[in-house]
Parts: C-alpha cells; structure tokens; sequence
C-alpha cells in the first residue's frame, strides 16, 4: 500500500516499535480472522487502545504506520459492528473508522488482502443493518428492502451510502481472489443493487416485475429465442386492433359474465390486476405465470388494450357494469361481485384523472351470508407455484424475483385493500374499510409474524382501524388502532435498523401522535404525552430545515403543547376543523397578529382563507360537511368573543344549518353532536337578541337539541364496552338540562321529564339497550346479524387497566365496531336520522305514562328530580324540583336556593370532601394534616344537611306530603326516590335537617320519608320491575376485607354469619377471627357470584375498600388479586362490572349487593352519568345496592350493617326500609341492642357518637323501591 505515513530520513525506524506494530497488528488480525463471531467489545478495547499507542508512536518516529492506520480502522469498524445493527449510529468513532476505510479503499491496490479486507468492513459499516444477526434473522431494513422492496424504508443518506457500497464491490470484484468469493461478491453485489432499485418505482412495479418473472421462469427463451408461452407477443387475439374504447367495452362485458362463475377472492384477485392494466404503458400480462386462467388472461389483455381509452374510456366502461348491476335481482349470487367490478373501475378512472369521477353510484358488495364457500387463500394463493428448480435459480440469480413470487398474492391484497380505502374515503361508507380490513388481516396472517411484511401490513391496518373510527366507528376501533402502533413503534424502537427520518417512521410517528392526541382528549388521561413531546422534538431537530415532514410535525407539537397546557375543550373532543378555527386562533402567529390587528381583520383573514379551501375541488365525501363545519363555527366564535354584527350571527347559524342537513343526508358525521349543539347555541343567542324570529329560533334550539342528543344516544349505543360509552356520553346531561330549563320557561313540565331522560345514565342505558339487541334482531328479520351479535366475544370486564387495548380476537370481525354498526343501523339507528331514528326505541327512554305507573306498582309516593339552577349575567335561573306522582301529571316546584354555583354551603362541602379524600389517599400525609382535614370536612357535612333541608328537602317533603309525618307519628312515611342532577348527587339528601326537633336537637329527612335513589327515572323503572331474590334462601357471599386494612371487616363478616347467614360462603382474609375462607375474594370469583355469573347468589356482602376515581367507569373494589398478578388485577372496575354483566338475562330476580366501605355510591367528575359501583351493580341485574358517600370508619359502620341485616332477617324488612330502620337506630339515643351484635360489635355499639352525621349518612339504597321484600 502507498503510506499516508511520514518517513524518516534514513527509511529506517525503531526495530522494537516495528516488533511491537508488527504484534499488535497480530493481534488484530487474529480478533478479526475468528470465523462466525463477532470479536467482543472487552477483547476489542485493550487491542484498539494497543493499536492507537504503537501508530501514535510510529507516527512521532516518522515510521510508516499505514498499515496499524487500516487494522486500526477494522477495528473501528468492528467495535461500532458489535451489538450495532442501526442505520445512524453516526459517532464519533464510526466517522474515524470510515475515514480510515475510505483512505484504503481509494488508494489501495485491488490485489493487496489488506485493501480487500478494509473494503470489506467499509461495506459493513455503510450497510450494518445488512448483516445478519447472531441468530440469523434480518433487521427490519433489510428484509423491507430484500422482501418487500419498500421505498418507504429509503432516506438520501442511506442510498448515498448504499451507492457507494456498490461501488466497493465492484473494486473488491477485481481482485484475483478464488471463484467462490467471486460468486459472493456477485451476490452482495446483487442485494445491493435490489436494494437500490427498491424504491424506483414501487408499489408500481407489479407488472414490470411479472414480466421479469416470465422472462426468469424459461432462461431458456432468453436464449434460443423461443418465446414463452401466453406472453404478449404471441397471445393478444387479433381484434385488440379494434379501438381502445372497444376493446375495453369488451373486456368488462366478459368480466360481468365471469363474476356468475368465480368466487369473490378469485374475482377481486383479477380486479386487482384489471386496474393494473388499465394504466397507461403497463403492457400486457402474463396470465400463465400469475397462474390466471387463459378465459382470464385474455379479458385482461382485452382491458389493457383498451387503456389507451382513457378516464372517459374507463368511465364508460363503469357505466356498463353499472347497468348490469342494476339488472341483477338484489338476491343474485354474483351481484356483490359485480359491484366490486363497477366500482373497480371507478376507482381506475380516479386513479387516472383524480377528481373526475362520481362516486354516487358506487354500491359497497353486501358480502353474502357465511361468505360465499371456500377458502380465500385457495382460491387467492398467496405465492406463486414455482418448481423446485426455478426456486433454487430465483434464489441464486434473482433474489427480487423470488421474494416477488413468494408475496404476490399480498401485494394483491395490498393493492385491493388500498382501493377499497379509496372508496370508503370517496363514497363514505366504512363497509369497504371492513372489506379492507378483511384483505390486510389475511395478508398479515399469511406472512410470517416477524416479517416486514408483517409488520408493514400491521401499520395500513391500524391506519383503516384509525380511518373506520373517524368515519362513524368506535372508540375500539380507534383504541386497537392506537394499540397496534404502539406495539410496531416499540418493535422497530428494539430491532434499531430504521432510520428514524425514513417516511415510515416518520408516517407512522405522526400516525401514533394523532392517535394519542385523540386518546387523551377523550379519557384525560396524558400518561404518553410527555415522552412523545420528546421524541417528536428530537425527530424534528434531525430534520433538514427545508423537509416537508418538519411542518408535520410542528402541528403535532403545537397540539400537544396545546393540550397539556388544559386549553382543549371540556369535551376533550376537537371540532371538525378545529386547527383552522378556535385552535388556529390560539397559535403564537395569531397571538402576534392580535397585537397589530382588530379581531374583526383577523377574522377576515381566517374566513377568507377557509372560503378560498372551499372553492378546492372536493375530493372526499364529508368534504363540503367540513368546510361548512368550519366556517360556521369560526364566525359563531367571532360572536362568542363578542363581535355583536347580526350579520356574523346569522351567517353561523345559515352555515350551521347547512351543516345540520348534509348530516341527515349521510354526507357527514364526524363531531354530529358538537355541531348541532352549537348550532342550537346559536339559535339561542339570537332569540336572546329578540326581533320577528325569536320564537322560531327558541323552537329550533329545542328541536336541535334533541337532535344532539339522540346523535349522543346513537354513539354511545355504538361504543364497546361502558368506558367508552362514557367517553361519547359526557355531555348528554347538559344538554338535556339545558332543554329542561326552556321546558320550565313554557310550562311543559312532561316535557322536562323527557327532555332529562334523554340525556341523563346513558351508560346506564347502552348497558341495558345492549343486552336486548339480539332478541331485537329477530324481531326485526334479522336473523344473521343475532346470531353474529351471541357469538361475539364480550368485552373482558377484567382486563388490566393500561393505556393497551387489546387486539380484536382471532375470527372476530375485522372492524371491532361493524358488527355493532350494522346491527344498529338494521334496528334504525343510525347518523342524522334526527326524530324517526330508532335511538330512542332500543335505549328504552321512559315516558312520563311508565314512569308514573312504576310509581304506583312499587308503592312509591313520588319520582323526584332535582335540577339545579345557573347563575345568568342579568339573574339567576332557579334551580327546581320536578315531582312525578301516581295518578297525576308532573310538577313543578321552584327551589331558589338550589344553585350548585352560587352556594357557599355546597362549593364548601364539595371542595372539604375532595380534601378529605385526597388526605386519606395520600400515605405521605401527616396524622395531624389527615385530623384537620377531617374536622372541616365534618363541619362543611353538617352545614350542608342544614342547608339540604331549607333549600331543598323541606319544599319537596311538603309537596308530596302536605303535612309532616311529626304531626301523625302512626302515618305512613312516604317513599320517595330522587334523582339528582348535576353535582347534586353527591349530596346526601336522607341527611337533610331542621333545627329543633328530634332527640338530638334535629330532625332528618329520613325520619320523614322512605327515601332511595336513582340515576334517571328509566333506570328507576327498570329496577321497579326487578324481582328480589330471597336474601336468606339462596346463596349468600360475604366478603372480608382481602387487604388486611380494615380491622373491623373480618369482625363485621363474622357476626353476619353467626347471626344471620350461617350457611354463607366467606371470601377473604381472616386473622383474627379464625375463619376458613372459601375464595381468596378476587374480582373473577366476585363476577361469578353477581348476575351474569356461573353462581349468582342472592345476598352479596362486601366489606372491602373502594375509591371514586376521576373517572367514574374507573372507580373500583379493592379486592384480592390472583395469584402472581399486580394489585391492578385485584381491581374489579364500574366497567367491569357492567361488563361482566353483559350476557346475563334480563328476565332474572335480582340479588341484595351490600357495599359497606368506602364511596361505592360516589361520582366525584362526570355526575350526570351516576356511574357509581352501587348504580352499575343495579344496572348489572342487582334488585337493590346500598352503598356509601364518602369513605366511612370501619367500627360504626360494622355495628350499622349488623343492625341493617337484623331487620333485613328478624324484622322482614325490604333493603330500603331495612336501611332507614338501621340509619333510625343510629339516632335513636335510647337504641336496643339486637342479637347480632356480640362480642367487640356490642362494646363498639355503646358509643356515645353513633348519631354523628360523618358516622350513619353515608349509606344510600339503589335500586327497587318497593316494600316487598321479594317478588
């Protein structure tokens, strides 16, 4: 080699420095030379280290050291090698040791085994994802590039590298080196070039590689001339002469022929490769090779020579299947196949002039019942058919046409899958995404799981399960979607291969953030956002300046900033065009312009720019729905900040109404009932204004109204599982309170009724609505979709909690939200169906004829409504009572004082019960901060019952009674259920006193009245007509405490078997007392005792922690955990429970559930939906809960469930009287002691504090009010 080395003056050197050089280098030969291992990174440093020592010193002596310089950079090289298999680990030592390899290379002679080995390892360092990995599988990278030839893997610095890798190779190939490194050099060399020409043209090279195929399937006829059977030259018949438009004419009346006798898989398979042949200077096919048969190889010639017809050719063509089509008979076997022909063809003419096609016409393929036979990958193989041999020749000679052949039948897929997204996104019907989902799960099934085929097909699914969801899908859809990306991004994340700057990534990075943007507007929980801030930031910093994916990514983050800031809406739900509306206008640029400019110019600006957007041809089907979606709502914000022009007013609620009717067309949906809700904002706004349209705009915001709310109904009847019918159902009680007050204003008060019904449990509602629709579905003469709807898989009520979701079960169908879609819309529930939808039959809304009915069959005096009232600029809307009674219409009652605003008693008591809870929660907290805590909590309790009883349960107890139970102590209390809105729920009415009378200075509502609760008067209805189980004939379950934190809870469970369930079935732990459980307690073993269960009991007892999360469907038991599990599992969640309860039957007795620990009847967010662990036991098939309010001390409570269950037994008394009578007893300063308090309960009764509110008010009764105890 020529030395870069300086020389001394005599060419002579230290002979002891050339020994030790001459040693080291040795040394590194040997590290290298060792066949099939890497050299460790600890074997590599010392010899490095030697290496740099000895040319440092070579150096100073003027010796030549070029040969330490290039061993030096092979171990470089090596060392970055080791454990390295990422296309960017650009440090500072992979720079050193390139520069070193590159010195070789460029001056090195070829036959020099040094300059060979230097070029060698400069391969591997520009390629390092190309070697293989100990185990011998391929990085991702490489099998993208090898496998797939995906282009979407590429960025310049790898090509650049790859480029100059070629080259390399082809240095290395000039040296005299034996046949067999020749013909490795030949193969390297053809991997490199496969992988250069992966990104040429793809995924357009389908036809070219086919030809290719031919051309290698007979090397043969490469040589002697012989041309190969079926291909072009000699098989096209000999009218392809005739004109383009012609011929193509031809070729779909032989396909419309062909659909009556090929399966669906065989015929999408030829469609794929009719719009193939349909683009321009594609040539013909070669219908042997791609193993079609000769009937379909020559209608595809027939088509490709028609292409030169054009898009209006093609159109034409379209408009023949289009009349064949509507010629069929709709129960015609191969109707739906030609429906894909039409269709196909529409989208081939889209695909050559976009925007020219109307895709009105476009009929998705009904897929036939049970499919329509066989199996799809016989019928669409997924390889081709290769003899033994060519496999062997492919391999040697062709790598990319062997992994073509290997793959063709998911390309196919691919190709079919992209169309049918193209026309979900054209004609708005997410059916083809479930025909797209269809084809990508087979692909992905067919490929081997660690595959980037695999993995890349995984992506376009999550991206139509994302697609699927913005178009009327599921929060499931969307949650799987964001949980498969999750899952690609940490496999790439451990495989290290991809550029991080590769279109993929970044596509699939990008993806992952909306998703996670969604995610977290919608359940508040933030848990990802603060690590994907930081890897967006770092993808953008690695950008050039000038990338297109920078502007990307900066909305993103301008998103998340946003986001975490709290500045999204309250419904965490974005509006359509939200970033070009209230988003846009919160921008740092808008600020800026703010500071020089009116809002009224800003304004105009943005208008204009969204008017200018509107004038672009429209090129998907909710296209004109968004436009108008976001005009309107950004001139209504204009008038919100304050722009009083009636003109700006107007024009909202003219493009709103727009809106509003593209809905009930189906040409729009997403963000329905944000858009009608403010639609109607805006009706309000102008009648407050007065003038001659005042009274329409007040019926307009009622009728809109209710249309959101149906629209509300509908999404949530469409969600999986209650978290996600949470998540769509927030906002329902507002708006139906809002309808309420104008009801109040009229006088309609059977309208208010109605109006609170809409909106209020929801969840509640979906849970029980479900339940019936298979039964509905028959009814309806749908008899496939329940079947399908008893077949599917439920949701696991016990999953952990994680921001996971699991995949959609093997066989289960390819959307989680289709099923669930069709079978609503065959039961007339579906978008903009407005007052005729069937929303309001299947969620089983009560009228005020029901409602008062159930009264008078349960013996209950009165349904009673508490709605609170809102404080306006001018004055304050009262808040009301709404009281239904047996045999009379509704009422009206004002309460003045009931304003959850404007209330120093309650916002006290609100915010003194969030601080207590928070204080008992937190470990960390000091004794002496816990004590202060609860003192003010305690008197912040007592202020609020004095105040419950002025400003509500006075007025109420009057009305429904005109006088007091004091004044004829043998009357009768009345029974009484409330159902309170708001806030209002966490109010412990039964609690409610006026000074001066009673034992203890006060008299309580509970001593005047039978009270329960209820979420809405449907939910009320529901558990009226439940029948109750015998508490002491059936199974009885008592739980202890699994935690060992409640002293108590194995006393309490104890005395209730001694005294009153000897037979009982204890679940839990017991230290102190003795007792052998039957279970360990743990959600699954609970499940299985409640309704829906393989043992329903009839009592179930639980003495056991509980929290009231922030988010109700997440508030939970705490009870033991299997075996190994996290305490997670140990949680059995609202939603689990409504969950678990989704199979059982409607007709069923119900049992007593008992919940006597802490704030299992509590919603601390989201009040209006009543989602508590008592209300969704009630909801789950229970005949009557009681639970607790606030989180209660174990001794007094232990004694209180004693007494409770005394005169449950003993006295014979229903759950709710049974609870009055013990909540008496506790006030009662003369109290008798009863049989079941023994031992420590006995001493515990004898406290003199067991009146105390904090100590008895807690407990509430859901569920049947009635005083039977059974039946």
């Amino acid at each position: 080699m020529v030395s870069e080395a300086r020389q001394g003056d005599d060419g002579t050197g230290s002979a002891e420095l050339r020994e030790k050089a001459t040693g080291a280098v040795l040394e590194a030969r040997r590290l290298l030379n060792v066949s099939g291992a890497r050299p460790s990174a600890e074997s590599l440093g010392p010899v490095i280290d030697q290496l740099a020592g000895v040319e440092a010193a070579l150096a100073r002596k003027n010796e030549d050291f070029s040969t330490v310089f290039v061993h030096l950079g092979r171990l470089l090289g090596a060392r970055c090698l080791n454990g390295k298999e990422s296309a960017t680990f650009d440090s500072g030592e992979r720079a050193e040791a390139l520069r070193r390899l590159r010195w070789a290379d460029r001056i090195g002679p070829s036959a020099n085994p040094l300059v060979v080995e230097a070029r060698m390892m400069l391969i591997f360092l520009l390629a390092p994802w190309a070697l293989p990995r100990t185990d011998g599988t391929r990085t991702a990278l490489l099998d993208a590039l090898l496998a797939a030839a995906d282009q979407r893997v590429l960025t310049e610095s790898l090509l650049r590298d790859l480029t100059e890798a070629k080259d390399v190779v082809d240095r290395i190939a000039e040296a005299p080196l034996g046949p067999e490194f020749q013909r490795q050099t030949a193969r390297v060399k053809r991997d490199i070039e496969q992988m250069l020409a992966a990104g040429s043209a793809y995924p357009d090279t389908t036809e070219e590689t086919a030809a290719a195929a031919a051309r290698a399937a007979a090397p043969e006829a490469a040589t002697t001339g012989t041309a190969v059977p079926g291909h072009d030259q000699d098989t096209v018949a000999p009218d392809d002469a005739d004109a383009p438009e012609s011929a193509l004419l031809d070729a779909v009346r032989g396909l419309v022929a062909l659909a009556g006798s090929r399966s669906t898989p065989q015929f999408t398979r030829v469609l794929v490769w009719l719009v193939n042949a349909l683009r321009p200077q594609t040539g013909g096919h070669d219908g042997e090779i791609l193993e079609l048969d000769p009937e379909v190889a020559a209608l595809l010639r027939r088509a490709a020579a028609g292409s030169g017809a054009g898009a209006d050719g093609v159109r034409g063509g379209a408009d023949l299947a289009l009349r064949a089509l509507r010629a069929l008979p709709p129960d015609a076997p191969e109707r739906a196949r030609t429906a894909r022909l039409h269709a196909y063809l529409l989208v081939a003419a889209e695909l050559l002039e976009p925007g020219s096609v109307d895709f009105s016409t476009a009929e998705r393929p009904t897929p036939e019942p049970g499919g329509d036979g066989g199996n799809p990958l016989d019928d669409w193989p997924v390889s081709l058919t290769l003899e033994p041999g060519l496999v062997a020749y492919l391999d040697s000679h062709h790598g990319h046409l062997r992994a073509f052949a290997a793959h063709l039948g998911v390309r196919e897929r691919r190709f079919a899958a992209y169309f049918d997204r193209l026309l979900a996104y054209r004609t708005g019907d997410p059916g083809y995404l479930e025909d797209a989902a269809t084809l990508l799960r087979e692909a992905v099934d067919a490929s081997p799981a660690d595959s980037w085929w695999a993995l890349a097909l995984q992506a376009e699914l999550a991206e139509v399960l994302g697609q699927a969801a913005s178009l009327g899908g599921s929060f499931h859809d969307a949650d799987v979607s964001l949980a498969t990306m999750r899952g690609l991004a940490a496999t790439l994340e451990r495989d290290g291969s991809l550029p991080p700057d590769a279109p993929f990534s970044l596509s699939l990075a990008l993806s992952t953030a909306d998703g996670e943007l969604s995610h977290a507007q919608r359940t508040g929980n933030h848990e990802a956002l603060p690590r994907l801030i930081d890897e967006l930031r770092g993808r953008y910093a690695a950008l050039p300046p000038d990338s297109s994916w920078r502007g990307e990514l900066a909305k993103r983050l301008s998103r998340l900033e946003e986001l975490r800031g709290d500045t999204q809406e309250a419904t965490g739900r974005a509006l359509p065009g939200a970033a070009g509306a209230a988003g846009a206008a919160r921008t740092g640029d808008h600020a800026a312009e703010r500071e020089v400019a009116s809002e009224r110019e800003l304004l105009e600006r943005e208008l204009a720019e969204i008017r200018r957007e509107s004038d672009k041809p429209q090129v998907y089907h909710e296209q004109e729905y968004d436009r108008r979606a976001r005009l309107g709502l950004r001139l209504l914000l204009a008038v919100v900040r304050g722009d009083d022009d009636p003109a700006l007013l107007d024009e909202a609620i003219a493009e709103l109404t727009r809106v509003r009717v593209l809905l009930a067309e189906g040409r729009g949906r997403t963000q329905c009932v944000d858009v009608l809700t403010k639609l109607a904002e805006a009706h309000m706004m102008r009648a407050a204004r007065g003038g001659p349209r005042a009274d329409d705009d007040r019926r307009a915001f009622v009728e809109i109204t209710r249309e959101a709310l149906d629209e509300l109904a509908a999404d949530v009847l469409l969600q999986i599982g209650a978290d996600h019918g949470l998540s769509s159902a927030l906002n329902g009680a507002l708006l139906s309170r809002r309808l309420a007050f104008v009801a109040f204003l009229t006088h309609r008060p059977a309208d208010a009724v109605a109006d609170l019904e809409r909106g209020r449990a929801l969840v509640l509602q979906a849970a029980d609505a479900s339940r019936s629709i298979p039964e509905r579905l028959d009814a309806a003469g749908h008899p496939e979709l329940a079947r399908k709807w008893r077949a599917q898989v439920p949701p696991a009520p016990l999953r952990p909690k994680t921001h996971h979701a699991p995949p959609p079960p093997a066989g289960g169908p390819p959307i989680p939200s289709g099923l669930r879609r069709g079978a609503l819309t065959a039961l007339g529930v579906r978008p903009g169906a407005g007052e005729g939808s069937g929303t309001r039959q299947l969620v089983g809304i009560a009228d005020v004829a029901e409602l008062t009915a159930g009264l008078a069959a349960t013996g209950t005096d009165a349904l009673v409504y508490l709605i609170p009232g809102t404080p306006l600029p001018s004055r304050s809307f009262p808040g009301h009572a709404l009281i239904l009674r047996p045999g009379a219409g509704p009422a009206i009652l004002p309460l003045p004082e009931l304003l959850t605003s404007d209330s120093p008693p309650l916002e006290r008591y609100f915010f003194a019960a969030a601080e207590r809870s928070r204080s008992l929660a937190d470990p960390a907290m000091s004794a002496s901060w816990r004590a202060a805590y609860e003192v003010e909590w305690q008197a912040a309790l007592s202020a609020v019952c004095d105040w419950a009883w002025k400003a509500v349960m006075g007025p109420v107890l009057s009305a429904v009674r005109p006088v007091l139970a004091a004044r004829w102590p043998l009357a009768r209390p009345p029974r009484i259920v409330l159902v309170p809105c708001g806030r209002l729920g966490a109010v412990p009415w039964h609690a409610a006193r006026i000074r001066g009378l009673g034992q203890h200075g006060h008299r309580y509502a509970c001593q005047e009245a039978v009270l329960s609760y209820a979420p809405s008067g449907t939910q009320f209805l529901a558990a009226a007509t439940r029948r109750r189980m015998p508490p002491a004939t059936g199974r009885q379950v008592l739980v202890a405490d699994p935690e060992l934190t409640l002293p108590w809870a194995e006393v309490e469970t104890a005395a209730l078997r001694a005294a009153c369930y000897p037979d009982a079935l204890c679940y839990g732990e017991f230290v102190t007392t003795g007792e052998v459980p039957d279970a360990a307690g743990t959600p699954a073993e609970l499940l299985a005792v409640l309704p829906g269960g393989a043992s329903p009991a009839s009592l179930v007892h639980l003495s056991c922690h509980a929290i009231a999360a922030p988010r109700p469907t997440d508030s939970a038991l705490w009870l033991a955990g299997p075996p190994g599990a996290s305490q997670d599992a140990g949680r059995l969640t609202v939603a689990g429970i409504l969950d678990g309860a989704a199979g059982r039957r409607t007709d069923t007795a119900g049992p007593l559930v008992v919940l006597s620990a802490c704030e299992t009847d509590l919603s601390t967010r989201h009040h209006d939906e009543a989602l508590t662990l008592a209300t969704a036991l009630v909801a789950g098939g229970a005949a009557d809960v009681v639970g607790s309010r606030w989180a209660v001390r174990d001794g007094p409570t232990a004694v209180m469930m004693a007494v409770f269950h005394h005169h449950l037994t003993t006295g014979a008394l229903a759950p709710p009287d049974a609870l009055r009578a013990a909540q008496l007893w506790m006030l009662n300063p003369h109290r008798e002691l009863p049989d079941t308090l023994d031992g420590p309960l006995r001493r515990e009764a004898t406290r003199p504090d067991l009146h105390r509110l904090h100590h008895w008010a807690a407990f509430t009764h859901q569920g049947n009010p009635a005083s039977a105890r059974t039946g």
